[in-house]
């Protein structure tokens, strides 16, 4: 049977005494909690409701939403339990949800959650439908989203907004760090690992968040670059974004004693900068400068 609405966080015990009731006292291989971003909440709640569309009570057996409007603490869970699902159905929930960047949180058993609403962490709604999913986004958020806020009030990150990466080996690290200057006295702030990973933090998720978050790159290709698996993870990394249509500036330095077959297949139709004995530092920067502040618009 369907789980009427009701409001846990002033009826606390009768929902727990319901999901006690219900055999779902702990997470079982059919009850799914997803971690969701509160400040894109209407993402997650449009998933829902075509879920809530295409299956029934019987088969999706109860979704709840947790919400916390703390603002130290923002925080959204959805939780979806199936007691008779059909064929593909749960699969079709599992490939919603992910797509829509909400996080599985296996670690997080039923009965926490039910514990955090005592507490008064969260406000909490049981939906049967696409109306009473209207009504929780309602209801439950107390905040607006971050797309609506940052039309009154600016969220532009400051001081790291879509700097330069700079894809390097190690052995080529001196003539990097003399070009940063250049770019620096320009605007352009870079993202570089020397300068922007911080001692103790995880490299990995250092360079993937800098690949992530960067406006353009530009490859200082050598020997070197070409033979080094770190700078090959950064150029598939960029090359993906590249592919995927989000704008990224791919800038190329090719040293004179690398030819042209010799660059990773992709970057071969990309116009690049070919380095002759008369270059250095400051003309490698004089050259490329004019077509970052172009695509920056400084």
């Amino acid at each position: 049977m369907p789980v009427s609405n009701i409001n846990c966080y002033t009826d606390t015990k009768v929902r727990i005494n319901t999901v006690i009731a219900s055999g779902r006292e702990s997470l079982s291989n059919r009850d799914f909690i997803w971690e969701c971003d509160y400040g894109e909440h209407t993402r997650f709640t449009n998933a829902l409701k075509i879920l809530a569309s295409e299956q029934n009570a019987y088969e999706l057996g109860m979704c709840a939403l947790f919400v916390n409007n703390n603002p130290y603490n923002l925080e959204f869970f959805v939780v979806l339990s199936y007691e008779n699902p059909k064929d593909g159905q749960i699969e079709k929930m599992l490939e919603m949800m992910t797509g829509v960047g909400a996080r599985q949180r296996p670690d997080i058993p039923m009965n926490e959650l039910m514990v955090e609403i005592g507490g008064k962490r969260f406000n909490s709604m049981t939906v049967v439908g696409v109306d009473s999913l209207e009504q929780a986004e309602h209801g439950l958020f107390q905040f607006k989203e971050r797309k609506d806020v940052s039309k009154i009030i600016s969220m532009k990150p400051l001081g790291k907004r879509l700097p330069v990466f700079l894809s390097h080996s190690s052995s080529d690290k001196p003539f990097v760090e003399d070009v940063i200057p250049y770019l620096s006295s320009q605007g352009l702030p870079v993202w570089y690992d020397k300068l922007s990973i911080d001692y103790g933090e995880s490299i990995l998720s250092a360079v993937q968040s800098g690949v992530k978050d960067s406006g353009a790159v530009i490859f200082f290709i050598t020997k070197s670059f070409i033979n080094s698996s770190w700078c090959k993870l950064e150029m598939e990394g960029f090359l993906s974004r590249y592919a995927g249509g989000h704008g990224v500036l791919l800038l190329s330095v090719v040293a004179n004693d690398v030819n042209h077959e010799d660059l990773p297949f992709f970057l071969q139709n990309i116009k690049y900068l070919k380095l002759s004995g008369e270059y250095d530092h400051k003309s490698v920067a004089s050259e490329l400068l004019p077509v970052l502040k172009k695509h920056f618009k400084l």
